[in-house]
């Protein structure tokens, strides 16, 4: 009868020790710990995304003539983003073929990253050759199997990246 007293004790014992257990896998899960700040503004500090993407500034609205009385004043928000844009197609148009090859289209079509045809291997080009620039132009900016859209040259111009293919199919011919 000696066993049996032990029993309810060692029952008790085990189910503390399961109880520990238990809280201790499944209690930093719910609350986060008590050094974690749980509030709204915390956690949104911490999810919210490293950058941004710039958009493109809208089209100002037209104004309304103005009265006879009053002169016509140029809309001064239109100005500022004119000029901008025109800095940046006037720097951007200065790359030739071969700057936007060594710059972006390098990575891929020097080495056949991908897929890519090798800049100088007649072979590969041949068939992308054949299907003339115009196709070719396509592929650039809507991107072709592995190659993104544009290439991974974001900020080249339509004419930029015709330049770019020219040059490398003046090596691959």
């Amino acid at each position: 009868m000696a066993n049996q007293s032990k029993f309810p004790t060692s029952l008790a014992v085990g189910a503390g020790i399961a109880l520990a257990v238990t809280a201790y896998l499944v209690l930093p899960t719910l609350g986060g710990g008590p050094d974690v700040d749980m509030s709204e503004a915390a956690v949104q500090e911490r999810i919210k995304p490293v950058g941004t993407v710039a958009a493109t500034p809208a089209p100002a609205a037209p104004t309304p003539a103005p009265a006879k009385s009053e002169p016509a004043a140029a809309p001064a928000a239109a100005e500022p983003a004119a000029l901008a844009a025109s800095e940046t197609k006037a720097a951007s148009s200065a790359r030739s073929g071969e700057d936007i090859f060594n710059s972006t289209c390098t990575a891929c079509h020097s080495t056949g990253a991908a897929g890519a045809p090798k800049v100088g291997d007649k072979e590969a080009w041949a068939p992308y050759i054949a299907t003339g620039m115009d196709t070719m132009l396509e592929f650039a900016i809507k991107g072709k199997n592995a190659m993104p859209p544009r290439g991974t040259c974001g900020n080249c111009s339509d004419d930029e990246l015709k330049s770019a293919i020219e040059y490398m199919v003046s090596k691959s011919q």
